[in-house]
């Protein structure tokens, strides 16, 4: 077995470890969470939409990808784990009256990290205002779930 199949391995086993003892930590929650399906927690601009929309997780290699279950109001993104966590794309449609998007190395800018088994995207997305549709702008985002 080759030392980056034991590394994925041992990473792995650790995720795994963190959602058997969020599992048990949770018991018989409320809401979706009991249900197994994960939500998110999305500001805007530092507003929170007021919603938790439900999504889905699914991991591809080292990426992750997190989409709403709902397109529209929605959102999704990739997100590169291993050695660092990175953002590569975030979509913003229709929350908190933002539509636009962050694409690694060419629109806006973001950053990810994982903190007790959370994952939380923060950054600025370009795009526009549904009051406004015409007019370009920038919204600053803040995603939080615990894929």
């Amino acid at each position: 077995m080759s030392a980056h199949n034991r590394t994925a391995q041992a990473r792995f086993a650790v995720l795994a470890a963190a959602v058997a003892a969020a599992s048990a930590a949770t018991g018989c929650s409320d809401g979706y969470s009991a249900l197994g399906t994960h939500t998110a927690e999305v500001l805007i601009n530092g507003v929170d939409i007021g919603e938790r929309p439900r999504i889905r997780c699914e991991q591809v290699e080292w990426v992750w990808y997190v989409e709403t279950l709902r397109e529209t109001p929605g959102f999704g993104a990739q997100v590169k784990t291993g050695a660092t966590v990175e953002p590569r794309a975030v979509r913003i449609d229709d929350l908190g009256n933002f539509t636009g998007s962050f694409w690694e190395g060419t629109i806006g800018a973001a950053s990810a990290s994982i903190v007790e088994g959370t994952l939380i995207l923060t950054g600025t997305a370009e795009g526009y205002f549904h009051d406004a549709p015409k007019e370009k702008a920038t919204a600053r985002f803040a995603i939080r779930t615990d894929c």
